[in-house]
């Protein structure tokens, strides 16, 4: 292709780059919009130039990309249809990104392309028509506009687009944006001004500048860590439990049934919205103030297995690591029942969680959503339970997943009304919360109502003498209480704090009120099996009926943990060694905290502990 066939495709080039990028900023401006904590001028304008110039860097890439896609590219109907099918490409990814941190807070990353790749994912994810419908049309437009766009500007370009002068004017600017961006936040994270290292997280695949290193090393700068939590990840092994356990031996051993409500909430456990579970908790332990270890199923019931923090999750399923309780309840002989609605391929717990016992799982159920295979779970726990060796111990775990978004059951328990069990989530916001949560009252009512069977076999067998049996919920669930949908994208107590109704043969009714975690369990029940060595060999939760509680818990999430105080106090930071110096405080109702040295002095034992833990399981 020589020089005058290549300049209309150039001129071309520049022309739809320009429109194409006010294109992303007008759309990127959402992610400021949907932000919290901007409380600023110095916030606001930091976004704006950060915005600007995340976009421009973008940019760049993709003229380079199409710079040299263009040298094999001939004419005007090849251009455009290589430059619609780049941009569209492009614009769609922004836009599944847009929507994804406008409910969730965070971007496309690896959990994202987990849940979408891994097998199970139809468990847990549902798309309805309506959405497969609205997103091709959205495809067919963008297409379509992005190609009619090049056609135009092709037949519209002229010499002085690449005048050296404009061409001047526009590489200035777009130098300046990146160095007043990159500049603006190194300053700001060398003084630790919150007000705009806390939105490092805000734009898809932004990268900050840090000087911190350079200026102590280089101008002997005297840099305050006072309040900076980082700490390393890169190990390579487990130590877990750290030595070997002790245990006296037991005349009989009893059996243990856990029960999980997906996403069920502290706040909806009551008389008139589950009956059975709540006739029941009136002969148990009852821990109101009680937290899960993760804002969402995996690292939630890791904790509850495990008894560690859910941080441990990725190491644990690198390296195949079964947890203790299910190594010490096969050395005693247990039998093992494990029904979820769900398939437990997604997240993997066959490869953590119960991947020394695959043969007692029960996941793959005929259906399409949780009010088909909820009752299974119940009817597959109920035939295992005739037909067992009744000589032997046994463990079983059942989790139901109504209560999942976007919220499953039968007509017959639509009590909650207006609901909305088809939402759009492409377009879902504040003014659906009072049917969505409606929706998601009446599959917990439908999920109590299968737990009420599995609890009436139990007592039927008179098995509740020698059973101790937990109910609970991997999270919670939110409606904008705290300005955030569903699970997974918060630490607020809507998406953390979860019922907890314990049964114990040897105990009265009670309720607990002091601060307990889902890191508690395991060691309540190895107390109870017989084992006398320290919890901290295998766990970092406590007895739950030490009479003491928590004054903090830790919450992890996918990248990112909490230490949740008695207080309620956020202290919310990275776990990843790419964003280590990223942290906020929250306080009651999760507002963000700026001047938070006095708390943070208050903190530093208790987080310097959780930092400790954070490895104390890895060589």
């Amino acid at each position: 292709m020589n020089d005058g066939t290549l300049r209309p495709v150039y001129r071309t080039l520049i022309k739809i780059l320009i429109v194409n990028y006010v294109i992303t900023v007008l759309m990127g401006s959402q992610y400021i919009f949907h932000s919290s904590g901007i409380n600023s001028f110095l916030s606001h304008g930091y976004l704006i130039i950060a915005l600007l110039s995340n976009s421009a860097m973008q940019y760049l890439v993709l003229a380079a990309l199409l710079y040299t896609l263009f040298f094999v590219v001939r004419g005007r109907n090849a251009f455009s249809i290589v430059s619609a099918l780049v941009f569209s490409l492009f614009h769609l990814l922004c836009y599944t990104d847009i929507s994804i941190y406008r409910i969730f807070k965070f971007h496309i990353n690896s959990m994202v392309l987990n849940l979408v790749f891994t097998e199970g994912t139809g468990d847990s994810l549902h798309f309805g028509p309506t959405i497969f419908l609205m997103f091709g049309a959205l495809i067919l437009a963008v297409i379509s506009f992005e190609f009619f766009l090049a056609r135009w500007l092709y037949q519209t370009s002229g010499e002085k687009t690449l005048s050296r002068r404009r061409m001047a004017i526009v590489s200035l600017a777009v130098f300046s944006l990146i160095l007043a961006d990159k500049s603006l936040y190194a300053v700001a994270d060398l003084y630790n001004v919150r007000s705009v290292t806390r939105f490092i997280k805000v734009f898809p695949l932004y990268q900050p500048l840090t000087i911190k290193k350079t200026m102590k090393k280089r101008f002997n700068f005297t840099v305050d860590n006072e309040d900076r939590i980082t700490f390393n990840t890169e190990f390579s092994s487990i130590r877990y439990p750290a030595s070997k356990l002790e245990r006296k031996k037991l005349k009989s051993y009893p059996n243990v049934v856990w029960i999980l409500l997906d996403a069920w909430r502290y706040d909806m456990l009551s008389k008139e919205l589950t009956p059975n579970i709540y006739a029941f908790s009136k002969k148990s332990q009852v821990f109101g103030n009680h937290y899960s270890g993760g804002n969402c199923t995996r690292f939630g019931v890791f904790s509850l297995f495990y008894g560690i923090y859910g941080s441990y999750w990725h190491q644990f399923l690198s390296e195949r690591q079964g947890p203790v309780l299910i190594d010490e309840l096969k050395d005693l002989d247990y039998d093992f029942k494990i029904v979820t609605s769900a398939n437990c391929s997604n997240p993997e717990f066959r490869k953590t969680a119960f991947v020394k016992i695959p043969e007692s799982v029960s996941d793959r159920h005929q259906g399409q959503n949780a009010e088909v295979k909820d009752p299974k779970v119940t009817a597959v726990f109920l035939d295992w339970l005739n037909t067992r060796d009744s000589s032997k111990p046994f463990f079983s775990f059942l989790f139901y997943d109504a209560p999942h978004g976007p919220y499953s059951y039968p007509a017959d328990f639509e009590k909650f009304m207006p609901s909305n069990k088809s939402p759009n989530y492409l377009t879902v916001g504040e003014k659906d919360a009072a049917t969505l949560k409606n929706s998601y009252k009446n599959a917990i009512m439908f999920d109590d109502f299968q737990v009420g069977r599995v609890l009436d076999a139990i007592r039927q067998r008179g098995l509740l003498e020698n059973t101790i049996v937990m109910i609970s919920a991997d999270h919670g669930e939110e409606f904008y209480e705290s300005g955030y949908l569903g699970h997974n994208s918060a630490f607020t107590d809507e998406q953390t704090r979860v019922p907890l109704v314990m049964y114990l043969p040897d105990a009265g009714p009670g309720k607990i009120d002091y601060m307990t975690s889902h890191l508690d369990v395991v060691p309540t029940l190895m107390k109870r099996l017989g084992y006398t060595s320290d919890t901290g060999l295998y766990s970092q939760g406590e007895d739950l009926f030490d009479g003491r509680g928590h004054d903090n818990v830790v919450v992890a999430s996918w990248d990112t943990c909490s230490v949740t105080g008695n207080d309620k106090s956020y202290t919310v930071f990275s776990l990843e060694t790419y964003n280590a110096g990223s942290f906020e405080v929250r306080k009651r109702g999760y507002h963000i905290v700026d001047d938070d040295k006095d708390l943070m002095k208050a903190k530093k034992p208790a987080l310097m502990a959780v930092l400790k833990g954070l490895r104390l399981f890895l060589n």
